[in-house]
């Protein structure tokens, strides 16, 4: 049986990306977005490029759920890949509320819509770990999360189990560890246009207004260079792990979680290094005080994804950070 997905933050960078992948693959999508963090760009080009199979509805998933139910009942997906939500971590320690609000209710909807003959796959995030001493993360990891972001997170997963046990409904958390690059056609970029939080999307804007400098918040970790390290995972290689998922998903019990990373930490010296040296640029580094909310070192073990979804991520960084850049030369 072919799936029929709900696609909730279709219109993001990750939800965008997931959807283009299923479109080309020939699923039915209906996507969900409120525009919160993302613009119509990717959605216009869903309706333009797969018109047949795709459908969308402008909707806020924390607020209405009375529109959410007739979506349901019109498009009767099998299946519901949950990335909306709000997704800084140092905006979440000023917007607390928000967070909590938005991240943790559009669950709950989303929750009270599903039987056990609708699965569900939902994008968490390796901030549930929070800033632990013990690296690489495995999933038997303490759950100690240090940012706001991070407790909605780990709600949201609490309530998804709950869910799954008391109704049947088969469930998988992915916990992403950091996400860059871009689809390999170029089509879908992240928005880096307003204020971004994440290095990345600050790298491209640092670039395109033609500043001198990035400012990077921290440089006195206990780390090889003074400068937080992460992973580095490419969005083909965390699309891909979805795929694997929703083959997966059948097969399980009930509720299973897996981490999406690549086992490789990176410093935000070498990331910026790394993009200034396979895309012939010259930014430059500004150090400032760390921003509240961040963790020093976060990088997975992704043993158990390549064991039980046959994942493993692919691309290197040159690749993720050359894709990243290529991307918006492509579609701006």
């Amino acid at each position: 049986m072919k799936e029929r997905i709900l696609v909730t933050g279709a219109a993001g960078f990750i939800g965008g990306t997931f959807t283009y992948e299923a479109l080309k693959k020939g699923y039915e999508v209906h996507g969900i977005d409120n525009f919160s963090n993302s613009t119509d760009k990717n959605i216009n080009i869903f309706n333009t490029k797969f018109l047949e199979n795709f459908t969308f509805t402008k909707l806020d998933l924390a607020n209405d759920i009375l529109e959410l139910r007739k979506i349901f009942k019109k498009f009767k997906p099998t299946i519901v890949i949950h990335f909306a939500g709000l997704k800084a971590v140092g905006e979440s320690e000023v917007k607390p509320d928000l967070y909590w609000k938005n991240n943790v209710d559009s669950t709950k909807n989303i929750l009270q819509c599903l039987n056990s003959k609708i699965s569900l796959i939902f994008s968490s995030s390796a901030t549930v770990y929070g800033d632990s001493p013990q690296q690489p993360l495995t999933e038997k990891s303490p759950i100690t999360p240090s940012s706001v972001y991070g407790k909605t997170k780990v709600a949201s997963e609490d309530l998804i189990k709950e869910s799954s046990l008391s109704k049947g409904i088969k469930s998988i958390c992915l916990r992403y560890f950091n996400p860059i690059g871009s689809h390999k056609d170029y089509m879908i970029v992240e928005d880096y246009t307003n204020k971004p939080n994440n290095l990345m999307p600050r790298l491209i804007q640092t670039v395109k207004n033609n500043s001198n400098s990035i400012k990077i918040f921290g440089n006195d970790y206990s780390t090889k260079d003074g400068t937080g390290e992460r992973d580095y995972i490419h969005i083909q290689d965390l699309v891909d792990g979805h795929m694997l998922a929703m083959n997966k998903i059948r097969d399980i019990e009930n509720f299973d979680f897996y981490n999406l990373g690549t086992g490789n930490p990176v410093s935000v010296l070498e990331l910026i290094d790394t993009f200034n040296s396979v895309n012939n640029l010259a930014v430059e580094k500004n150090f400032a005080e760390r921003r509240k909310g961040d963790v020093e070192v976060c990088f997975a073990d992704p043993a158990k994804a390549r064991k039980e979804l046959n994942w493993q991520a692919k691309l290197a960084l040159e690749e993720m950070c050359r894709d990243s850049w290529e991307a918006i030369k492509n579609v701006t």
